[in-house]
């Protein structure tokens, strides 16, 4: 537990100081850019790569751990091997793909992208190409990033957005005036191969990263891992159309959606990528060794998981629904970022902060069922909340516009959380007590949400500051105190333990 909360320490503060430096890099991008035909270029192109990152690479990153773990309890050296014979073609397919989308980044774009004046495409092909051979060091720094967080190695994985951030933020203030947005997309190519540079040195001790070709011999072991990972790369790929489908919709709105949607959507996902996603992160190789040994331990640990996902998230949720525009303004509200655009961006960021708890309980649950082998069932809900999310994004942009567009997308996520729990009984043996307790605990930690929400929107109102940061620093606060008051009045679970481990400690 100690090495647990440790780890967990060192990498939120390692990914803090790399949000900073992403928010940053948005917040140049939006004081350069603002909400623009050119800023829209730039975000359509950098969905390929991403998409592609997002589906493969992370897949890469999730999927090989229980492979690799499964090998390793009768061999390290076979397990290496493994991996560098896996590595190996993953990197050689990343590159036929890299091929496949240069060709073909016409096509792609204008699917994207249908309501772009042909200017504004032509731009948004040369930044995909640009960029689009980043996929391959994503690849191999994927790989390296299983290996390490498996092993509890946590720093290299962490870093490696620090290069590619801080490479952005020079192009930005030194190059844009120059060479233009182009600058930034050279700039991710760049950052893209520093992720393979920063986690080399760390796995050499393991030896998996050299080029092994011997795919015959390791046949069996090919066969089942592209059993395992191909519905994973489906279900990811369902996942990240979500945000194309987004785009796509947000590109026949008034010029500046996808912009304000992305900007929007960054600014939701940085308490989930330094809080909760490091938590997921270390408490995941153990959820892996439990499915391993088969043990009883297993069940304990998704539900105590899912707990403490949500009891983190209510804070965090709550400064986000009161201070919504106020945290836009304090991250974008600066250069050509002028009133309308924080209006777009405000009006999509309150939707999009709906989902965030929901997304964070999706990837807990999503790794769960990878560590079980059954990613099947990732794939299937994928698929049912990308339907879902098309028809209410198409529908509800209608009405709310770019708010539309993200209250369907965190509608999507709670239809996938929801049935990925109804799964959870078909695959695992669940005791009645702990059930029972989960269900308990969820019932205070809503009362606790509803009773925070109420008083601090009210507080918020009694307390208007002219300064956007005292504003926020008051609710947040006032958020923590009155949260961790209902929790003690309604006895909540997590704020006992996390205070029994206090004065353990101490």
């Amino acid at each position: 537990m100690n090495l647990t909360v440790k780890s967990f320490g060192i990498i939120t503060f390692i990914a803090i100081v790399s949000k900073l430096l992403g928010f940053g890099r948005d917040t140049l991008i939006a004081a350069f850019f603002g909400t623009s035909a050119t800023s829209d270029a730039y975000f359509i192109a950098s969905i390929i790569p991403t998409i592609l990152f997002a589906s493969v690479g992370m897949t890469i990153t999730t999927g090989l751990v229980p492979i690799y773990a499964n090998i390793k309890t009768k061999s390290n050296k076979e397990a290496s091997q493994i991996i560098r014979v896996l590595g190996t073609l993953f990197f050689i397919m990343s590159i036929l793909v890299t091929i496949i989308f240069y060709i073909y980044t016409p096509f792609v774009t204008r699917i994207m992208a249908p309501g772009f004046q042909q200017e504004q495409l032509e731009l948004t092909n040369s930044l995909t190409r640009i960029m689009l051979p980043s996929f391959c060091f994503y690849v191999l720094s994927a790989v390296m990033t299983s290996i390490l967080e498996y092993e509890r190695n946590f720093v290299p994985p962490a870093l490696v957005t620090i290069p590619q951030n801080l490479f952005i933020i020079i192009a930005i203030v030194f190059l844009s005036q120059t060479y233009g947005i182009y600058a930034i997309a050279i700039t991710t190519l760049i950052g893209a191969f520093f992720q393979v540079i920063i986690q080399y040195p760390s796995t050499k001790k393991y030896n998996i990263i050299k080029f092994d070709l011997h795919f015959k011999k390791n046949r069996k072991v090919i066969k089942d891992t592209l059993f395992l990972l191909t519905p994973m790369i489906i279900a990811s790929v369902a996942f990240q159309f979500n945000a194309v489908i987004d785009r796509m919709v947000a590109s026949q709105l008034p010029s500046g959606s996808v912009s304000a949607l992305n900007y929007a959507s960054k600014l939701m996902y940085l308490p989930l990528s330094i809080i909760l996603l490091p938590l997921i992160t270390v408490l995941y190789p153990s959820v892996v060794d439990a499915a391993v040994e088969k043990g009883n331990s297993l069940c304990k640990m998704l539900f105590k998981g899912i707990n403490m996902l949500t009891f983190i998230s209510i804070p965090l949720l709550i400064v986000m629904f009161v201070e919504s525009r106020e945290l836009v303004d304090f991250a974008y509200r600066r250069g050509v970022f002028d009133e309308t655009a924080s209006n777009m961006t405000t009006n999509a960021f309150f939707f999009y902060s709906l989902g965030m708890v929901f997304l964070a309980l999706k990837e807990w649950l999503n790794r769960f069922f990878v560590a079980i082998k059954e990613t099947r069932i990732t794939m299937y809900t994928s698929i049912i909340s990308i339907m879902l999310n098309i028809i209410l994004s198409i529908t509800l942009s209608t009405f709310l516009e770019v708010g539309g567009i993200a209250l369907a997308t965190s509608i999507a996520l709670f239809t996938q959380t929801f049935v990925l729990l109804l799964f959870l009984p078909k695959k695992l043996v669940i005791e009645k007590k702990i059930f029972l307790a989960f269900c308990l605990n969820h019932i205070k930690l809503f009362l606790t949400f509803l009773s925070t929400l109420v008083l601090t929107k009210a507080l918020s109102i009694l307390y208007q500051h002219q300064y956007v940061i005292v504003q926020l620093l008051l609710t947040t606060f006032f958020t923590l105190l009155l949260f961790i008051g209902f929790s003690y009045l309604y006895k909540v679970t997590e704020l006992r333990e996390a205070t029994n481990r206090f004065y353990n400690y101490k």
